[in-house]
């Protein structure tokens, strides 16, 4: 069965010869038949082999194996900056579940609990819930940094939050602010401040040690949006004309985003009862701004979704509108997904790559095309769902035509 994902022999060779070899091929077959992608199924086989492999190393026979042997192999992996493990230990659950099911351990096992370090961001995103209502964009902008200063600071196997001294504070933000421009300086700071104030709030550290977090230099306004032109807008639509789930899917997504300028979070969370098709609008739950928005549904939207929800859209129970295409047939685990499939459909257009191209692109864009096609402020805030208008104020620098009206002439001596 493994010769299904694998071409090269000398590779399926290896894969049978380790300890686990034999196992191999039912697990392929498994995991076929519950209906997983090509690339899971292929990420679980080298997950178990390099298992059976690290198992041989050790000594470890299959019936030695139990909930010690797990956690031991997966410390001895080395995780990533955020904190996830590799695809020897991300693969590794479905191996486990088909030798429990077979009875070939000698204990029930499990993928090890969490750390010190886990509780802990568990423990922030309920209070960035519970206590602060924030947003889930918030949530998933702050929880990283959060990782990152609890692992810069050395507190992964023991949380000492009296050794925690402002130095070390000042020292995380200045080196994670070295390559971030614009909006991401200000995520960064307010981000490291929140996760300070919830130790203040649980009793870990002293009111005042958050002051400890420098401002850092921004100017408001600095830069353009990047934006595309309407004609390139159309270029990149044109990408997904075909009638597959996954072109119908991805038009769907992709209208969302440049003709009514929705937030990557947005498309992501939308759910069935957001639509309504009577009054021909969509209900865009609180989010970011924490008000709740209605957006007209136009006829090419419209048209598009339908045709989603018709002929492209799996089977399924859940009531988010948009799937992954391949079983299983769940929604997307978050706006990054949405980013990086809007980042992909630029990318085929062969258009110049920008800095940071994604669904905010189209966003900037729908923005841009209202402003300069003569609406308002307060109507492009509305759309958008800006809770100050001092945030769609960067737009103004688009409006070429006004711009020009206004600009005066150069006085200086023609080089």
């Amino acid at each position: 069965m493994i010769e299904q994902y694998f071409s090269r022999t000398p590779v399926i060779a290896q894969l049978r010869l380790g300890l686990l070899g034999p196992h191999l091929d039912d697990l392929a077959t498994t995991l076929h038949q519950q209906g997983y992608a090509p690339n899971t199924i292929r990420r679980a086989l080298r997950a178990g082999a390099q298992f059976g492999q690290w198992l041989s190393q050790q000594s470890y026979a299959l019936d030695e194996v139990d909930q010690a042997v797990i956690e031991r192999y997966l410390n001895s992996l080395r995780r990533s900056p955020s904190g996830k493990l590799p695809q020897a230990g991300s693969g590794l659950p479905h191996l486990l579940r088909l030798l429990q099911q077979r009875d070939l351990l000698s204990s029930p096992v499990a993928m090890p609990s969490a750390t010190a370090l886990d509780d802990w961001l568990k423990r922030y995103a309920q209070y960035l819930d519970d206590v602060r209502g924030a947003a889930v964009s918030t949530r998933k902008n702050y929880l990283p940094i959060a990782k990152r200063f609890l692992d810069a600071c050395c507190y992964a196997e023991q949380v000492d939050w009296g050794a925690l001294h402002a130095p070390e504070i000042t020292a995380f933000v200045q080196k994670e602010a070295a390559p971030r421009t614009g909006g991401s300086l200000k995520v960064l700071t307010t981000a490291v401040r929140a996760f300070l104030r919830f130790l203040v709030f649980c009793g870990e550290i002293r009111p005042g040690l958050e002051a400890a977090v420098p401002k850092l230099r921004q100017w408001t306004h600095a830069a353009l949006p990047q934006r595309l032109t309407a004609e390139q807008i159309e270029q990149v639509l044109a990408t997904c004309t075909g009638n597959s789930p996954q072109h119908l899917r991805n038009q769907a997504i992709l209208l969302l985003l440049a003709r009514l300028g929705l937030r990557a979070h947005e498309v992501a969370t939308l759910r069935l009862d957001d639509i309504d098709w009577r009054q021909g609008h969509l209900r865009l739950q609180p989010g970011k701004t924490h008000r709740e928005r209605l957006l007209p549904l136009s006829q090419e939207v419209g048209h598009a979704l339908a045709q989603y929800l018709q002929h492209g859209r799996p089977a399924s129970a859940s009531r988010i509108v948009f799937l992954h295409f391949r079983a299983p047939f769940r929604p997307f685990s978050g706006p990054s997904a949405i980013s990086r499939l809007a980042k992909g459909a630029i990318e085929r257009t062969g258009l110049p790559n920008l800095p940071r191209m994604g669904a905010h692109t189209f966003r900037h864009s729908a923005a841009s095309h209202m402003v300069n096609q003569g609406a308002s402020f307060k109507e492009v805030a509305d759309v958008l769902g800006h809770h100050s208008l001092q945030t769609t104020g960067i737009y103004a620098k688009l409006d070429l035509d006004a711009l020009s009206s206004v600009a005066l002439p150069w006085m200086g001596e023609e080089s």
